[in-house]
């Protein structure tokens, strides 16, 4: 449902118009309000709020009383007549549905923005807006495409803290903002980094070195009333604070590709203090010079709810909800730390357009940073086999045909007739000795020898190939040590990286051609045989029966893999 209050026809009036609404119907009202009174109490307001993170001890503290106050005044003013019966539909249908509704809140008049509508409390069903439905203000602007990235949401950090400013504990704002979002970055949906240095060529050369999707600013900011603008202290050369508009911010983030759609504006609790420390003032100007959406604080905030807010709002966008959902998320965040706290009224949030800022696209891939697999590297003892008589077999990326039955018949004939033969040479030389000149006086002329032999093979497996037949043939009982290496990647990023142990945490189990391995693992059968066997970095496999050995990666998607496995094989007989 989106609202907008602008200027009436008379001093101290103001018009409400819906400019669209679930229920339908774009009803318009009149309605007085005594601005002047609700700024004068802007002071006692924010210090209440700052003063609630202490558990209240009644049922309703004075403090919320007076919130509750400004809130349900708001409320009755802009929802008034037909637009409260606007409201009511479209809250009825929105439970129909099952669904939630933002209010939009475009405000048009001076004073207005300065106000804690936030805090809009309606006194018929005793809640408070924001707390159940996600609130934004509006600022007109076309819609713009929604950014397509792939996980994960990457954030950079600034800690400004110039010289002749309250100081800030740098070390500690890192860790609270880590602290927020270690379990996003632990499994890999969010990536921080810090801006070492708060200054205009500092952001302006990390913006243009890779792409960056959120800006989160820690720091002090006022609203300069000669330029009637917002501003924010960087540190300038000299390590005083330099002071940049917020229309100057919103030109140096345009030179980032793509722009950061999302900027994080939060005050500390050392910033507090001064009734003109307003990020929302400059949350207002980034937001009408371009910003798709800025989130701000209109209250000094204390460390916990900071942290709050933080854990909540991350997780949210996180997770691919809408900035505006995120937003409610951070102050279900806030409102977790105790029943007495009021600064989940704090946060505000300026929109242009949709709330949905990213298309995010989960990772398919364990994504935590792996140590570097070493190349393949040839056994010691390992002599390459002499080459096949006639042209090289070509390596097949599909199951070879099993040898003709006939062709194996014939082998298995070949071999008794010679086993026989063999069999019937040892029995005639056991019974006379001296056939081999052995004589049978007792002399130890023996000797000894092994029966045992071994053959071995080398071959590369191609990540994004189905089976490959390796080019060996084995009997029912032969001993095949397996032993492979190298590494190889799921798509084309580098994260994606894998060796032949494959996706050891358990991911992606759908994607598996067999159960009984990791995914994207070197796996291998025999092509006379349904039955496959896990290899990984190395296996000892007995044949079964005979057949030709085939290799592959535990994959069913391998159109986007590269890299190969590097495969050694010893045969035993």
């Amino acid at each position: 449902m989106e609202l907008e209050i602008g200027p009436g026809p008379d001093p101290g009036s103001f018009v409400v118009r819906v400019l669209q609404s679930v229920g339908g119907g774009e009803p318009s009202e009149t309605f007085h309000l005594d601005l002047d009174d609700l700024l004068s109490r802007r002071p006692q307001l924010e210090a209440n709020v700052l003063l609630s993170s202490v558990a209240a001890r009644r049922v309703m503290s004075d403090s919320e009383a007076s919130i509750q106050d400004v809130g349900r005044r708001l409320f009755e003013s802009a929802f008034t007549g037909s637009v409260a019966g606007a409201y009511r539909t479209s809250m009825a249908v929105a439970t129909e549905r099952g669904e939630s509704v933002q209010i939009a809140l475009r405000l048009t008049a001076p004073g207005l923005a300065a106000l804690p509508w936030e805090a809009l409390y309606d006194p018929e069903t005793q809640r408070y807006l924001c707390r159940k439905d996600p609130l934004v203000r509006n600022v007109p602007a076309p819609d713009a495409p929604r950014l397509q990235i792939t996980a994960p949401l990457r954030v950079l950090g600034m800690i400004s803290s110039p010289r002749g400013l309250p100081t800030l504990d740098v070390e500690l704002e890192r860790e609270r903002l880590e602290e927020a979002l270690k379990p996003h970055i632990d499994d890999g949906r969010v990536e921080l980094q810090w801006l070492d240095e708060v200054s205009w060529d500092g952001l302006h050369d990390k913006l243009l070195d890779r792409a960056w999707h959120v800006l989160h600013f820690i720091g002090h900011g006022t609203y300069d009333t000669d330029t009637d603008e917002g501003v924010l202290a960087f540190v300038g050369r000299d390590g005083r604070a330099d002071y940049v508009s917020a229309s100057a911010l919103a030109d140096l983030l345009d030179e980032a590709e793509p722009t950061p759609r999302l900027v994080v504006l939060n005050s500390c609790q050392s910033g507090a203090g001064s009734a003109t420390d307003l990020f929302s003032g400059t949350a207002a100007a980034l937001a009408h010079s371009g910003i798709r959406a800025v989130a701000a604080m209109q209250f000094s905030i204390s460390d916990s709810a900071a942290l709050a807010f933080a854990r909540g709002f991350y997780a949210a966008l996180a997770h691919g909800r809408g900035i505006d959902e995120a937003v409610r998320s951070g102050r279900i965040g806030i409102l977790g730390l105790g029943r007495g706290t009021l600064e989940w009224v704090t946060p505000v949030l300026y929109l242009r357009g949709d709330a949905r800022l990213f298309d995010l696209v989960p990772v398919k891939w364990d994504p935590k940073a792996k140590d570097p697999l070493p190349p393949h590297v040839h056994r010691s003892n390992w002599v390459p086999p002499p080459p096949p008589a006639g042209p090289p077999r070509p390596m097949s990326t599909s199951a070879a045909a099993p040898p003709p039955k006939s062709s194996r018949w014939l082998w298995w004939v070949i071999a008794a007739v010679i086993a026989a033969l063999l069999i019937g040479a040892a029995v005639a030389v056991a019974m006379n000795p001296g056939l081999l000149g052995l004589g049978s006086s007792g002399d130890d002329g023996g000797g000894s020898g092994d029966s045992d032999s071994s053959s071995t093979w080398e071959t590369a497996i191609p990540l994004s190939s189905d089976w490959v037949d390796v080019g060996l043939y084995c009997e029912r009982g032969h001993e095949l040590v397996i032993e492979a290496s190298g590494r190889g990647w799921l798509d084309e990023t580098q994260e994606s990286v894998i060796g032949p142990d494959g996706l050891t945490g358990g991911e992606l189990p759908e994607d598996r051609v067999f159960d009984g391995a990791n995914t994207a693992a070197l796996i291998g059968r025999l092509d006379t045989t349904p039955e496959m066997f896990s290899i990984g970095t190395g296996t000892t496999y007995v044949c079964p029966a005979q057949g030709n050995l085939e290799l592959r990666v535990n994959d069913t998607d391998v159109e986007d893999n590269s890299g190969e496995f590097g495969v050694f094989v010893t045969r035993n007989e």
